[in-house]
């Protein structure tokens, strides 16, 4: 069983807390991890620009910053760590690859889980076509199951 924590301060969005927890179960249940503790935020800008400026040392918005942990002795689930995504960010990006919302966020998503499980598509090309290919594969899995952002 997987702990996940749905923050989701960003109001104008349709898709509820229920789910954005459905796709990450899913996701989780796909790669076949169990047990872990895993955190989504939705938020604006702003806010992400904020946190991509502290750690990343770069001062403009982004669609996705993911936030890995560790373990913490004597507890329950290995924390992979947090993932937080800019909707409004989401929304221009959907629209600028013609997808829909929800599809980009599913993207982001799997994007932002990957890099807490260690995948870096900036180590290399080897390590990039890794990463995108197990990506697309979660994607795939998601809207097959239809879950729909509606």
């Amino acid at each position: 069983m997987n702990n996940i924590f749905i923050n989701k301060d960003y109001r104008t969005t349709k898709i509820k807390k229920e789910q954005l927890h459905q796709i990450l179960a899913q996701m989780l249940e796909y790669l076949g991890i169990d047990n872990v503790e895993v955190g989504l935020t939705l938020t604006d800008n702003t806010n992400i620009r904020q946190l991509n400026k502290e750690w990343r040392d770069k001062d403009k918005p982004t669609d996705v910053l993911s936030f890995p942990a560790g373990e913490i002795p004597g507890y329950r689930y290995k924390v992979l760590g947090d993932i937080v995504i800019s909707v409004p960010y989401t929304k221009k990006q959907a629209e600028n690859l013609g997808v829909s919302f929800y599809e980009e966020l599913v993207r982001l998503i799997a994007h932002g889980l990957l890099h807490l499980l260690g995948y870096d598509h900036e180590k290399s090309q080897k390590e990039a076509r890794l990463m995108f290919d197990k990506q697309e594969k979660l994607i795939k899995h998601i809207l097959d199951k239809n879950i729909t952002g509606k």
